[in-house]
């Protein structure tokens, strides 16, 4: 009786579902520029040294017994992304990349008054996609 008067139990409020009132949602791929961008946005504006030899240290304290670290190698394709997305964006033209820049929320100011910033940040999303679907680092992301 003291489930019922703490509210936890009031009677068979449990029903089965019916198959055709399951509603499942699509599986959406994420985009992959998306990814590359917020890879390469977390790579900038981090500490690019960052490995400071403990990796190559792990196997004296034992370590490699339990396998890899599943954060670090994430971690890693990570940032290995990242660079090769900086590699990318520094091979486009000077306006395209401070496109993506300004798009990225990197640089606060569009410097190029004759051009319109919409315009030209699509492009450089074209652009960047094409060369980043080329690029072998990135490619599995599209």
């Amino acid at each position: 009786m003291t489930t019922a008067t703490l509210g936890l139990f009031a009677g068979p409020t449990l029903r089965r579902v019916r198959k055709a009132e399951v509603v499942a949602q699509p599986f959406v791929k994420a985009d992959g520029l998306e990814i590359c961008l917020a890879c390469w946005k977390d790579w900038i504006t981090g500490d690019q040294d960052t490995d400071l030899g403990v990796r190559t240290m792990r196997g004296l304290a034992g370590d490699s017994v339990t396998g890899p670290d599943i954060y670090e190698a994430q971690q890693d394709a990570d940032q290995r992304v990242g660079a090769a997305t900086d590699a990318m964006i520094n091979s486009l033209d000077r306006i395209h990349v401070w496109a993506i820049y300004r798009s990225c929320s990197i640089a606060s100011v569009w410097r190029f008054p004759n051009a319109d910033f919409s315009t030209v940040a699509a492009e450089a999303r074209g652009e960047l996609t094409a060369k980043l679907k080329k690029n072998v680092c990135t490619a599995t992301l599209f």
